[in-house]
């Protein structure tokens, strides 16, 4: 059987994150084992590795702390990350949790759940693509542009579509990107007209987005 990916390399690149130790330990974790058992392997190695990484994990929505898992929880469900807002919850089913990366699912209400992610571990990378939008040191408190067709079609000329998303919270959400420094977002990317935003660790990948992705859009 072929192991599941890792997704914390790449997110690592993402953030210019050196190979220091922002997970939690094993004690620290007990809270969220002992609320369902067990945890798939990929979750639990990225509480291990990047969990206490503020930016990564708090700068808009918010990844659950083991002490605090409880209060979150919905039936049948394991909550694990939260809306900034409260409008909406991930979870991973319980029947799921001995996979080692089962899918991830979304709720509005903690009651009726859709699946926006095959497995957890492109959750963890969309969801850190998103939180990049805001937490990244080039571009992250520049703010939204709105696309039409036309502008979407010239995006996707000059950058490369990445292997993960978000299937349904906000309509979609679309990640682009030549780099493993860049984040570019589009949200409602099952709508006719998108807002984007990007952002980069990188200040030359930045520049080189920017000429390309600055003049399109109307700024919101």
């Amino acid at each position: 059987m072929t192991p599941p990916a890792d997704p914390c390399p790449q997110i690592r690149r993402l953030y210019a994150l050196d190979d220091g130790d922002y997970g939690y330990s094993a004690a620290e974790l007990a809270p969220l084992h002992a609320l369902c058992g067990t945890l798939p392997a990929v979750l639990a190695h990225y509480y291990r590795t990047l969990g206490k990484h503020r930016e990564l994990n708090h700068t808009q929505d918010d990844l659950l702390t083991p002490d605090n898992a409880a209060r979150e929880q919905a039936p049948g469900h394991l909550v694990f990350y939260t809306e900034n807002q409260g409008c909406c919850v991930w979870g991973i089913r319980h029947d799921d949790l001995r996979r080692a990366d089962p899918p991830v699912w979304v709720s509005e209400d903690r009651q009726h759940w859709q699946q926006e992610s095959a497995t957890t571990g492109a959750f963890l990378l969309a969801m850190a693509h998103l939180q990049a939008m805001f937490a990244l040191p080039y571009g992250g408190d520049d703010g939204f542009y709105q696309l039409d067709g036309a502008a979407r079609r010239e995006l996707e000329r000059h950058f490369r579509r990445k292997p993960f998303g978000f299937a349904h919270w906000l309509c979609g959400i679309a990640i682009y990107g030549n780099h493993d420094s860049d984040s570019i977002v589009l949200l409602n990317a099952g709508e006719a007209d998108t807002q984007l935003k990007y952002a980069s660790s990188d200040a030359a990948h930045f520049a080189a987005m920017d000429a390309i992705l600055g003049g399109l859009g109307e700024p919101l």
